[in-house]
This record gives structure tokens, C-alpha cells and sequence, in this order.
């Protein structure tokens, strides 16, 4: 990045911008990562409702609003609060887990949907997005451990084929549905992600796929969306750098990043 370019490690400013990173620890706490893939679930929805009243929108700057704006700061505070506790399953383990987060997907699009053209009807246009949350989900499912010398791998307990498996199957399923509903936003997200996924399961024991994998089905559905509703660039940017930030001057690393290991 351009600031660990401009002040080095050794440098005194580096020192005191470390120092003053240690105060932003307890707003890790509150899992920021997190934020990203609810946001996105809540734009979402947000998504659905435009694009029933058209579904040309594009680059829509005028779309925002005060409701959808609190939509998202009540989504980033369930977040919090959900992420937290103890009894919150944080993978897709079991049946149990697989409910949970399927209630909590639909009740987050259900938040971004909510407006004056909301209708029952719309809840069907909600099946591509939730295979499309419950498919990286089960992406994110897949243990990662990190090595003495810093790289990642593969848990050897993680069921990585039966996720894989099952996540693909999702994300294809859910590409005919939004073709089918003639959702432009729901089917090129899932056809542009499918690949990804398909190259982690033809290849699962390469970390490298599974990174992209999961970086990418967050980062995918977040440019689409704000592709229609460009506002959501600015909680996007504004999380992703100051996490760069933070975590440069706290760890010396470049985190959340692009770039994956090489195995």
C-alpha cells in the first residue's frame, strides 16, 4: 500500500502512529470483518426494491436515503452484538448452524427491503442472494490455521470437499434463479463467483483457491451493488482502509488484502 511505502517500519512516525494504533483495539472487538457481508445483505434488499421500479438503475447516487442509511447502522449494530456472543455459531457446522444463518440472511435482506413498494411477493426475488450468503458461508467454513512461519493452510479436520461441493452447487442454483428473475444483479454475481469456487473444488488442497474464494465472494456482490448505488463505496473504502491501517501500524501487516499464499 502507498503508507507502508511512505513511512517505513523504522521510522519515528511509524513508532508514534503504532502507538496510537493500540487505541482502535477494542474496536476490533466489535469484529469489523464481519460488517462487510451483512452490509452487503442489506444492500441486498435495498437492491431488490430498486430494481423492481427499474431494473436499468445504474449509478444511482440519488438513491440513498435516511432509512436506508439506518438500515445500515442497525445491521452494523446487530452485527456487533450478534458476532460477540458466546452462543452465536461463527461456521456452518451442523444443521443448527445452517438455520441460523439462513434466519439471519433473510432477516437482513428483509431489513434492506423494507419501503413503500415492499411487498410478499418480494420475498421470492430473496432466494439467489441467500444461496449466494449461505454458499460463502460455507466457503468461510473451511478452517484455516496459520503456521509458525506465518503461512496458512488447510485444517486437516475441515470438511473442504462436501463445502466446496455444496457451496457450488448453491452459487449454480442461484445463478439460473436470477436469470429466471430476470434479477441482472443476483445472476451476474453468482456466474461471475461460480469459477472461483469451481477451481477451490478441482484443486482443494492449494490454500491459494480458497483465499480467493473467499475474498472474493465478499468482494464480488459489494462492487455489483455499488455499481448501482455508488453511496456504498463510502462505508466500504472507509472500513477497508482504516483496517489497513490499523493493521499495518498495530502488526506490520497488510491485512485485509488481495493477496493470497502460495503453496
Amino acid at each position: 500500500v502507498l503508507v507502508s511505502r511512505l513511512i517505513k517500519p523504522e521510522s519515528d512516525l511509524y513508532g508514534q502512529l503504532s502507538d496510537w494504533s493500540k487505541n482502535l483495539d477494542n474496536f476490533m472487538n466489535w469484529k469489523p470483518l464481519h460488517w462487510f457481508g451483512n452490509w452487503c445483505m442489506a444492500i441486498s434488499g435495498f437492491n431488490i426494491i430498486k430494481g423492481q421500479e427499474n431494473r436499468y438503475v445504474y449509478w444511482d447516487w440519488n438513491s440513498g436515503s435516511i432509512f436506508i442509511y439506518s438500515i445500515i447502522i442497525l445491521v452494523t449494530v446487530y452485527t456487533i452484538l450478534s458476532v460477540r456472543h458466546p452462543a452465536t455459531p461463527k461456521k456452518i457446522k451442523n444443521i443448527k448452524s445452517l438455520f441460523y444463518f439462513i434466519l439471519t440472511g433473510s432477516m437482513v435482506l428483509l431489513l434492506g427491503s423494507i419501503g413503500l413498494q415492499f411487498s410478499m411477493e418480494v420475498i421470492k426475488n430473496f432466494v439467489p442472494y441467500l444461496l449466494f450468503y449461505i454458499s460463502v458461508w460455507l466457503v468461510f467454513s473451511i478452517e484455516l490455521i496459520e503456521k509458525d512461519d506465518k503461512s496458512i493452510s488447510i485444517a486437516g479436520s475441515s470438511p473442504r470437499i462436501l463445502n466446496l461441493v455444496f457451496s457450488t452447487l448453491l452459487i449454480f442454483v442461484g445463478s439460473i434463479i436470477g436469470f429466471h428473475f430476470d434479477d441482472p444483479v443476483a445472476s451476474t454475481v453468482s456466474t461471475v463467483y461460480l469459477p472461483f469456487l469451481i477451481v477451490a473444488l478441482i484443486m482443494p488442497v492449494h490454500v491459494r483457491h480458497l483465499q480467493r474464494a473467499r475474498i472474493y465472494g465478499v468482494f464480488i456482490p459489494a462492487v455489483f451493488l455499488a455499481v448501482r448505488f455508488p453511496w456504498f463505496l463510502i462505508p466500504l473504502w472507509a472500513l477497508f482502509f482504516l483496517l489497513r491501517l490499523y493493521h499495518y501500524f498495530r502488526f506490520n501487516i497488510v491485512y485485509p488484502t488481495f493477496g493470497v499464499d502460495y503453496d
